[in-house]
């Protein structure tokens, strides 16, 4: 079984508490960690304005997280966040995709 790194931001719909957003956000966890991945870096980005209005919502709370995971289980992890009526828009990047930093170039 293969892994990948990958990189995964959701935007959760702003619906209750500050409480149920997290609970949302680590529903989200535990489907990565459920289908066989790691989590290396979890964090919220906040509560933040739509560019356009999106399933009638206007804010949405930002969280991005990197995770390796087997390759086989990413179309399932989208699969079940399309799903889940709390994430209004997700994106699942492979870490092939990221490009690497590169260095500063020095002024002249």
């Amino acid at each position: 079984m293969k892994t990948g790194d990958y990189d995964g931001l959701f935007i959760i719909r702003m619906r209750g508490t500050e409480q149920e957003t997290q609970s949302v956000a680590r529903e989200v966890e535990e489907l990565i960690t459920r289908l066989g991945g790691q989590i290396a870096v979890a964090r919220s980005m906040g509560r933040r304005r739509l560019a356009f209005r999106i399933a009638k919502q206007t804010e949405g709370v930002y969280h991005h997280v990197r995770f390796t995971a087997p390759r086989e289980q990413i179309r399932e992890f989208d699969r079940l966040l399309r799903l889940n009526e709390n994430i209004i828009r997700f994106m699942t990047i492979s870490g092939d995709e990221i490009p690497a930093p590169q260095e500063p170039v020095a002024a002249a």
